[in-house]
């Protein structure tokens, strides 16, 4: 379990600056969109661009977000509860969402390859959409692999007690 932690910190913290790349690239290619359109020449296919880098973001951020407990929850009841039972509720919530990302995964490399045989691109840059969605795709199942590691360590801390 420990060298599945370790190569999923791993991987996580890679993705973490894959993900960082792309939010720096949207942010100077707008930069760069809005002083070129005071020169009369905006960037062609900028919107589109910027709607891939901020969906590739998003995939490399959301494992990391993830295992670092970096997404917004709301612990007014549960803060009340014995550590015990508070364990027994993320383990529950933790499993609803294993099976809920796990779909969406499975749902996105589906649609992906349905993208691909029908041959659609993107309006302006006419660039091949289902790449963008495999790799969304691939960005899941990190985030499934990490929610069954924290499963994992909550079973563990349950085990211990």
């Amino acid at each position: 379990m420990e060298s599945f932690d370790k190569a999923l910190l791993f991987v996580t913290e890679k993705l973490k600056m894959v993900g960082a790349v792309f939010l720096f690239g949207m942010a100077l290619l707008t930069c760069v969109d809005v002083v070129g359109r005071i020169f009369k020449h905006p960037i062609f296919g900028s919107v589109e661009l910027v709607s891939f880098m901020g969906v590739l973001a998003i995939a490399a951020s959301l494992p990391f977000t993830h295992a670092n407990k970096g997404h917004i929850g709301v612990e007014l009841f549960t803060r009340k509860l014995s550590r015990k039972t508070r364990d027994i509720i993320a383990l529950c919530t933790e499993s609803l969402s294993l099976v809920l990302f796990s779909v969406v995964a499975w749902r996105l490399f589906h649609y992906a390859l349905k993208v691909r045989e029908s041959g659609e691109l993107s309006m302006n840059l006419q660039l091949p959409e289902y790449g963008i969605i495999f790799i969304l795709g691939c960005g899941f199942v990190v985030f499934t692999l990490t929610i069954i590691n924290n499963i994992l360590k909550t079973i563990a801390k349950l085990r211990s007690k």
